[in-house]
């Protein structure tokens, strides 16, 4: 079977991720591609979204040094790998054996952790505090609504009046953005 350029996924220079080349990659395709794996991968539709995301940070923080031709092979071997990385995480945390705290009704407190880790705990509060102060406050509040509030992407760009794929791009860049601040404070 022949390919066609329309089959093919696009060809990205790897001189970094900028916005063009964010553009091409998060398509209507690659996310179909994406959410369509996922969907038969994972339990809940909600972790959807958030697979998708953790796929195009990974790709986006990776910055490969050659061209890729098959983005679509090599969005669905990152997305492989993630499923891989998910699975030996659980296991090794034993997640099959967690219970929800709404379910048991126990609640963490804080007045009974040790001062040495209540300021550790403020501390690194602090440090994502001013990472997010750095990011535009449209950005930032999409990332709030959806990873704190819990809220899903539909909900947000309908509360925002954005599109859905605008949302994931926020946070996307969120992501890569504290990744990139805190991980470098951490060395």
């Amino acid at each position: 079977m022949c390919a066609t350029m329309a089959d093919q996924a696009p060809i990205i220079d790897a001189a970094g991720p900028d916005v063009p080349a964010l553009d091409r990659l998060g398509g209507p395709e690659q996310q179909s591609l994406l959410r369509s794996y996922f969907s038969r991968q994972v339990a809940t539709r909600q972790d959807v979204d958030d697979y998708v995301q953790d796929v195009y940070l990974r790709v986006l923080s990776a910055a490969p040094q050659e061209k890729i031709g098959n983005w679509r092979g090599f969005l669905l071997r990152v997305a492989s790998s993630l499923m891989v990385d998910r699975f030996r995480r659980d296991q090794v945390r034993h997640r099959d054996q967690h219970q929800d705290l709404e379910q048991t009704g126990e609640l963490v407190d804080d007045k009974a952790a040790c001062p040495e880790q209540a300021l550790i705990c403020r501390e690194e509060l602090a440090l994502l505090e001013d990472a997010l102060k750095q990011v535009d406050p449209i950005a930032r509040n999409v990332f709030l609504l959806v990873r704190v509030d819990g809220l899903r992407h539909r909900e947000v760009a309908d509360r925002l009046g954005l599109e859905v794929k605008t949302v994931s791009r926020h946070v996307e860049r969120v992501l890569a953005h504290l990744g990139r601040t805190l991980g470098e404070r951490a060395l």
